[in-house]
């Protein structure tokens, strides 16, 4: 009889139940891997001969044949190891094990040492959630691993440190240590530390908190523009900290990313709050979309639910910014390949921050700005306004007096601005109830038509706006959807003509010259 053993396997953020079988011959001694495995997977041959003998067991000198089924998929990484050893240990013992009628119900994961310790793998947290929609209950861990599933409601995990654990249990009856109570989720929280910066020690921008907080309710694009010294990105940073907190549902949707590229541990066993992304202007093209040879995913997903956030924008090559295009449109970016055409999830918030020039100071009215209108368009032009037609919000940040700054009074705290975002998100969600829309900015044109009303004096002034501004249909919808965030600020049921006028105000573009 065939031994068939059972894992999921991810594939570029896709999930795969796997079967593993084992057979024998009389053939020349060796084992042979075959159903599209990896390099590292075809490495386990010697892992595998390593165990065995370190346990105590010696492998009979025949072919040992494992197959990955289906063998149409691609196989990557060491998590299946443990299986593989599983499907042998049940080939060399005839079928003489115990919980024999309950192997079809089990999953198995990890990597083994050569000396059969059980070692940690990436990836495992959404293989047990995918798992967990085909009604699988029970999961043979690494004991390393388990701390990204405690948290994990309705399953059974088997921790594993050591293959020997294996062999008794199956082979001789004795006991397993299962963990099948979850965690409570509120014990990862720690609401005194929150977040490191708090926008009541940000002194004045009254306007541009305000502007924060629409684009923190709405899910709205924001690029902050100012001299050095203004405080963007400070503004920037303190800007996650009034982001409404993420469910639990989204907890698992973030943290199965992370999971895939070994971001989690036991000291952020989940990722409880929004991410935000600090992104560097030496950063590559795949390390923000993703891709190279693994296929991984890059910042835009790591962003996901969250901020990602370009400080010194202007000092990115124009080619990496024009990648985000998509993304910031489609909420996922998509990788083709010859063989392969993958996406991922990159539902963020595009939160960035520049100078107006290579000097720093145009339109400064305290420093004279030294560039030429020449200067200024080169230094501009690497943003281009395709890419700015997907931003919402332009925000220019003057400097603040210094008798502000260094006035000892305190502005309005972040707990108080999350509690209006969060009424204002509350708001969106009973308006698009059923639809998979979380909040205004994700609305398409045939949204705008089905949950958004103008009377005739809002299109009026929305048209004679647009067409004194020169402003593209794509810039017009986005200043709709502002504006609806702005009504929602409030409470109101109906745009009006101030709410779009409020939605222009936060699109200035007389920072930016004219570009050819």
């Amino acid at each position: 009889m065939i031994p068939k053993v059972k894992t999921f396997a991810n594939l570029w953020l896709q999930w795969y139940e796997i079967t593993v079988e084992a057979d024998e011959n009389r053939a020349l001694p060796t084992i042979e891997i075959i159903g599209l495995p990896d390099a590292a997977i075809r490495e386990s041959k010697e892992r595998l001969r390593a165990t065995f003998r370190n346990v105590g067991i010696t492998l009979p000198k025949r072919k040992f044949v494992l197959n990955l089924s289906p063998s149409d998929i691609k196989k990557v990484g060491t998590s299946f190891d443990v299986p593989m050893a599983i499907a042998m240990l049940f080939l060399l013992s005839e079928g003489k094990i115990h919980y024999a009628e309950q192997i079809a119900d089990f999953l198995f994961f990890g990597e083994l040492g050569l000396d059969g310790e059980i070692k940690r793998v990436n990836g495992l947290l959404p293989c047990v959630v995918s798992a967990m929609k085909q009604w699988y209950k029970h999961f043979f861990v690494p004991a390393e691993n388990v701390y990204e599933l405690e948290y994990v409601p309705g399953i059974h995990i088997y921790p594993l440190t050591t293959f020997f654990q294996i062999i008794q249990y199956f082979l001789h009856g004795d006991p397993f240590v299962v963990i099948d109570q979850a965690k409570d989720i509120e014990q990862l929280f720690d609401k005194e530390q929150w977040y490191d910066l708090d926008f009541e020690h940000i002194k004045g921008h009254i306007l541009a908190k305000r502007a924060l907080a629409i684009a923190a309710a709405g899910l709205h694009n924001i690029v902050m523009v100012g001299a050095p010294g203004s405080w963007k990105t400070m503004l920037s940073k303190a800007l996650q900290s009034i982001l409404p907190p993420l469910g639990f549902e989204e907890i698992l949707e973030v943290s199965q990313i992370y999971s895939v590229v070994g971001k989690l541990n036991k000291d952020s066993p989940l990722i409880i709050k929004r991410p935000f992304r600090q992104i560097h202007h030496t950063a590559s093209k795949i390390s923000i979309t993703g891709g190279g040879s693994n296929l991984t995913p890059g910042e835009v997903s790591l962003a996901h639910k969250g901020i990602l956030f370009f400080d010194e924008l202007t000092e990115f090559p124009r080619e990496v910014l024009e990648v985000l295009r998509q993304p910031i449109e489609d909420k996922a970016v998509v990788i083709s390949r010859v063989a392969w055409t993958i996406q991922y999830p990159a539902n963020f918030m595009f939160v960035a921050a520049m100078n107006p020039c290579k000097c720093w100071y145009h339109k400064d009215p305290e420093k004279a700005c030294i560039c030429s209108i020449t200067d200024i368009k080169k230094y501009q032009s690497k943003i281009s306004w395709p890419l700015l037609d997907r931003i919402d919000m332009i925000l220019e940040i003057p400097r603040e007096n210094i008798d502000k700054i260094l006035d000892r009074g305190k502005g309005e705290s972040s707990e108080s601005m999350r509690a209006k975002v969060i009424n204002a998100r509350k708001i969106q969600q009973t308006r698009f109830a059923g639809t998979g829309i979380f909040s205004n900015a994700q609305m398409g044109p045939k949204h705008l038509e089905q949950y958004i009303t103008l009377d005739e004096q809002s299109k009026s002034f929305l048209s004679e706006a647009s067409r004194k501004l020169i402003l593209s249909p794509r810039v017009v919808h986005r200043t709709i959807k502002l504006a609806r965030t702005i009504a929602d600020m409030e409470g109101a049921v109906e745009i009006t003509v101030q709410h779009l006028a409020e939605a222009m105000q936060y699109r200035s573009r007389t920072m930016f010259v004219e570009m050819e």
